[in-house]
């Protein structure tokens, strides 16, 4: 089976292409007029039932729109497109497919990021297409199997900001779910309904010109009594190549679409031998095929064969792909076909839906593995595909989205039941940074472990499982009470254990040494699981070397760390998680060294992407670093909406450490603070400097931002207490055990010193700082604190 988890749920070619017509189609040239003249209004509406020939006159205005040099990418829509992100996932490849050189990173932030990620998407995508300048027309046939207001409000925002350049042709059954009244005011609206669609007498002539002795006024006759609709003349066209009683077949046409439809499929199928149609109802359940699938499911040699003989008659089956061919019934026949299997013979279409499943998880489809085996009514079987197929390890490959997307297809009951199901759902929703949903999920492995009569062993091992996850969700938490108990079981067996779990459990261990001052253990631990190091993990054990490396000012060290790290990150891409997280940690070194220009970009590039996961250190640098930059660079506004930006996933998520820093940058720039915390600020504290660095450094942030708000006052008492409490500040850091904080803290008593107007007490600190910042090689901390 190829590997499910290094991409999205596969889908055929066949979603990004048009179908290929075998036989001789009937030019419209009325139609084709119309689109002519549209242009390149926003917004071209095909919409009727199914059978009046929708996507046949697209794709001939494809044709001619690229002949004359338009991009036309395709995408034909199934239920999967309800998720809003496999939808937009769906949309970047077709558009890929014909212009390669737009969104090539956007598919991997929309994995990383989910939905969080999806307005983020929808204008890069729209920038990117309006940066290149060549037209792109994209083609979204059966729309109206998207419901969901997810999806639906996608792309409508996509027609409402996009440029001429983006185009869209929208088939559908109708015209809901599209903005249409904004679009027809601006007259940027093209809309060609079933009316527009029917076949005149002309065209059915030309459709049915090789039925011999087909009289003009039969035509006449068959043009009326089905209303011009084209699926209707078409299966009477084959009907009539059967018998060619045009007179019987008239008398026995009366009534709506529906029951004329279902008078002419049965009279097409009654035609056919009786091979050919059992293999018609066996290959008709699934939305495409292929030859080797067409074979599996209705048991016979060369189905390949066949469904290209089906082709050649006309029979509803249009080509898809050519390499290898996939092929698709349309829908109105399809439709027929299953309601008459379930009508006649329920208890096989289970089994084609099972053996449809099999084949498709065999071939690396998990989404539609997951969907037959629902349709079979194997509920059990459909989870057990997604818990063979996906391990708490496979979330490291960045692919979670797409996971959860596939188990929100499952019974609710049956996956709470599922220790391991659950793990993983726990391990994608620590990526996707939702504590609730990390919350829950490990309940749910507690209890379904409880439940279980899985071996004593075997449920030891879950339950270790779950105490990794649960510490990594605390780190990224920002909490570090309490982890070393959570991995202390890995940490004495990492040879019988997967992979993943040392590599967490190192991250985990760093972080819990850096941030009880213990920088030295931080680097044991990752040299520890230096055995385990593979791929995106290499990368974030990197990252904490450097932070732990920072903090001791150790810069040669942190720089080479955090550019390793960004190496490994960027060769997964530019705009992965991992890339992010390290580019955000380089640029603030770099901007604390003197490297501006490269700093800025890389702070740019990290926090252009919105609201993300990940550790409070890359926060603090993708939030309050880049700020301050951006406040260098004279746009204060723009550091001002970081620094909200910033405070406000401090405050959803509940990061003390982060809403800190940022107050403290809000402080440092001089921006306004609200009063009661500028007052809170400024109230007299003492910092406890324990074993809880996190605390510690939350609490050192206050400090500081209240000595530089007293520092600013107008009165020489305020003044005087902000040289005190920066003194105080500055005896309670060990300088052995926490060289930079130390030096912050030095640097903020000079700074505090100068501003009191004491330039002799300021003096042999002013001193001390410069030697320092020169010796480490970080002169912009002085520039910083205007010292430099």
């Amino acid at each position: 089976m190829g590997d499910l988890h290094s991409r999205p749920p596969p889908a055929p070619a066949t979603k990004f292409r048009p179908p290929v017509a075998v036989l001789s189609l009937v030019t419209r040239h009325k139609l084709m007029a119309v689109l002519c003249a549209a242009g390149r209004r926003r917004l071209i509406l095909i919409y009727a039932p199914s059978g009046f020939g929708k996507t046949t006159l697209v794709e001939q205005w494809r044709a001619e729109l690229s002949s004359s040099g338009v991009a036309v990418a395709w995408l034909t829509v199934d239920d999967d497109d309800n998720n809003v992100v496999w939808f937009l996932a769906h949309v970047l490849e077709a558009i890929r497919r014909v212009h390669p050189a737009v969104a090539a990173s956007l598919g991997q932030v929309l994995e990383e990021r989910g939905e969080e990620a999806v307005r983020y998407v929808l204008t890069s995508l729209i920038d990117e297409i309006d940066e290149i300048g060549t037209p792109v027309t994209l083609v979204i046939d059966d729309w109206q199997r998207v419901s969901h207001s997810r999806t639906t409000e996608a792309l409508r925002y996509l027609i409402d900001h996009g440029s001429h350049h983006l185009q869209f042709i929208v088939n559908s059954w109708s015209r809901a779910r599209l903005p249409l009244s904004k679009l027809r005011l601006r007259d940027e609206l093209v809309e060609i309904d079933c009316d527009n669609l029917r076949f005149d007498a002309d065209e059915a002539q030309a459709l049915l010109k090789d039925i011999a002795g087909l009289a003009d006024s039969d035509v006449a006759a068959l043009t009326a009594s089905t209303d011009g609709w084209v699926a209707a003349l078409q299966l009477a066209r084959l009907s009539l190549r059967g018998d060619g009683d045009a007179s019987g077949l008239l008398r026995r046409m009366s009534g709506d679409n529906e029951v004329v439809g279902e008078l002419l499929a049965e009279n097409v199928l009654n035609t056919l031998e009786p091979e050919l149609l059992d293999f018609l109802w066996a290959t008709s359940i699934t939305e495409r095929t292929c030859g080797e699938l067409a074979s599996v499911l209705a048991g016979v040699d060369g189905g390949r064969d066949v469904l290209e003989d089906v082709e050649r008659r006309g029979l509803f089956l249009r080509r898809t792909d050519d390499d290898p061919p996939w092929f698709r019934y349309h829908q109105m026949f399809a439709g027929f076909l299953r309601r008459r299997l379930e009508r006649d013979s329920p208890d096989r279409l289970k089994r084609l839906h099972r053996t449809a499943s099999d084949w498709f998880a065999e071939h690396g489809y998990l989404s539609y593995a997951v969907d037959h085996a629902l349709a079979a009514g194997e509920a059990t079987r459909a989870v057990d595909l997604v818990e063979r197929d996906r391990t708490i390890g496979s979330v490291n490959r960045s692919r979670m989205t797409t996971y959860l997307g596939i188990i929100d297809k499952l019974p609710t009951q049956l996956v709470n039941s599922r220790p391991r199901l659950n793990l993983s759902i726990a391990a994608a929703n620590i990526l996707l940074q939702r504590p609730a949903a990390i919350e829950a999920a490990l309940d749910r492995v507690a209890g379904a472990i409880s439940k279980s009569d899985l071996p004593a062993e075997k449920r030891a091992d879950l339950t270790l499982e779950a105490d990794v996850l649960r510490a990594v969700a605390q780190m990224n938490a920002d909490r570090v009470e309490g982890l070393a108990h959570l991995v202390a079981r890995v940490i004495s067996r990492p040879k019988t254990l997967r992979p993943v779990l040392p590599q967490a459990t190192a991250t985990v261990a760093a972080f819990a040494g850096i941030y009880r001052f213990d920088f030295e253990a931080a680097h044991r631990a990752l040299e520890w699981a230096a055995p385990y190091d593979e791929g995106a993990a290499a990368g974030y054990h990197s990252c904490w070397e450097g932070i732990a490396a920072r903090h001791q000012l150790d810069i040669p060290r942190a720089l080479r760390s955090f550019r390793k790290a960004f190496e490994i990150g960027a060769a997964v891409g530019r705009e992965s998680q991992a890339a992010r997280h390290a580019g955000a940690l380089l640029g603030e070194l770099l901007y604390e060294m003197g490297g501006f220009a490269e700093a800025a970009d890389l702070l740019e590039e990290s926090y252009r992407l919105g609201p993300e996961a990940g550790a409070v250190d890359y926060l603090v640098a993708q939030y309050a670093v880049s700020a301050r930059i951006k406040a260098a660079q004279g746009d204060r506004d723009a550091a001002g909406s970081r620094l909200d930006a910033g405070m406000t996933v401090a405050q959803r998520l509940g990061l003390p450490r982060l809403a800190a820093a940022i107050n403290h940058e809000r402080v440092r720039l001089q921006l306004p603070i609200a009063p009661p915390e500028a007052a809170r600020l400024q109230a007299v504290r003492r910092v406890f400097h324990g074993s809880n660095g996190i605390a510690t450094i939350a609490a050192e942030l206050d400090e500081a931002s209240g000595i530089r708000l007293l520092s600013r006052s107008r009165t020489r008492d305020d003044r005087d207490r902000a040289c005190r409490r920066a003194g105080a500040l500055l005896a309670g850091i060990d300088p052995t055990a926490r060289p930079l904080a130390a030096l912050h803290a030095r640097l903020l008593l000079a700074e505090t010193l100068t501003a009191a107007g004491l330039a002799k007490d300021a003096g042999d600190h002013i001193a001390a700082v410069r030697a320092l910042c020169t010796q480490y090689g970080l002169p912009q901390l002085l520039v910083d604190a205007g010292l430099g």
